[in-house]
């Protein structure tokens, strides 16, 4: 089944590499995978954008028409991709960096996962694996690929001297997506534009 990904943030976040990782763990779990990219002209600070597909067939089209999962790490991602193509139906996005739209996005039936991904990383003492941190929540909460085929693929990916880093950011992210979705299955979780 071919599933559509658009992960956004700004330049220096690693959102490039969060979509290569995720298109090599689909690669690991036996799957087809294809990623395309979009950027400013500037080194940082700019909206970027990774744009994944994930299917179990060769895939004949590479780019992202309409993403089925969306994540947002910077607000001006989130607003550029809200306006050119919408979000698709599930929506992760970072707590602390992107205020999304409470009622438009109940309107569209989009369903809506905020992530502490910067906080954890800061947490664990670098703020530049909140990607990582961001990978582990984004299988917990869609279950888009098997743990440990994206577990391996972050751990062939990233330098030998942070291994135990990126390990632990992409454990923390997946036991903070865990406990999300238990809240809010138990009805614990506010609603987005509820009192946040």
């Amino acid at each position: 089944m071919r599933q559509e990904i658009r992960i956004g943030g700004f330049g220096g976040q690693g959102i490039m590499l969060a979509g290569y990782i995720l298109g090599r763990g689909a690669i690991i779990a036996g799957k087809h995978a294809v990623m395309t990219q979009s950027y400013g002209p500037e080194m940082r600070g700019a909206r970027v954008a990774a744009d994944v597909i994930l299917d179990d067939r060769p895939i004949d089209y590479p780019k992202v028409t309409r993403p089925d999962i969306s994540v947002f790490m910077f607000q001006g991602a989130y607003d550029y991709y809200l306006s050119h193509g919408g979000l698709g139906r599930v929506l992760i996005y970072d707590e602390d960096l992107v205020k999304p739209d409470g009622e438009r996005l109940r309107a569209g039936g989009v369903k809506v996962y905020p992530i502490r991904a910067n906080r954890i990383a800061e947490e664990l003492g670098r703020r530049v694996v909140a990607n990582i941190v961001m990978l582990g929540s984004l299988v917990a909460l869609t279950g888009l690929l098997p743990v440990e085929a994206l577990e391996e693929a972050v751990l062939r990916s990233v330098p030998k001297k942070a291994l135990e880093l990126n390990r632990e950011a992409f454990r923390r992210g997946l036991e903070h997506g865990q406990r999300l979705l238990e809240s809010l299955e138990t009805g614990t979780q506010a609603q987005v534009g509820e009192g946040r």
